[in-house]
């Protein structure tokens, strides 16, 4: 009876261990899934505000390229050419082209 007893207890303790050690795997498995899911949150945080910050720049650049353009548009003004100017342009242009393609 004794040894029943004995055995019983031991089966008993070798059964609490085991559920001890399940449990603590599903604990670690937890924090572990826990820390990865923060990771992926901060990881897609950081991502959309680089993105906010990236279009913000963008559109910055794009305004002041455009007012750029425009400053010096505003400089310019329109001149006929004669007919001569127009020659040499045309001449000009062909003599690089043919340095060019030879």
């Amino acid at each position: 009876m004794a040894e029943k007893q004995m055995e019983s207890v031991s089966t008993q303790k070798e059964r609490n261990e085991v559920v001890a050690d399940k449990r603590g795997f599903l604990r670690l498995a937890g924090a572990t899934l826990g820390v990865v899911v923060a990771a992926c949150w901060t990881g897609l945080a950081i991502t959309k505000s680089a993105q906010k910050v990236e279009g913000a720049n963008t559109r910055a650049h794009s305004v002041d390229e455009e007012l750029r353009q425009q400053q010096i548009m505003a400089g310019k003004k329109m001149v006929v050419m004669t007919q001569e100017e127009k020659q040499k342009m045309l001449d000009r242009i062909l003599r690089n082209h043919y340095r060019t393609v030879s």
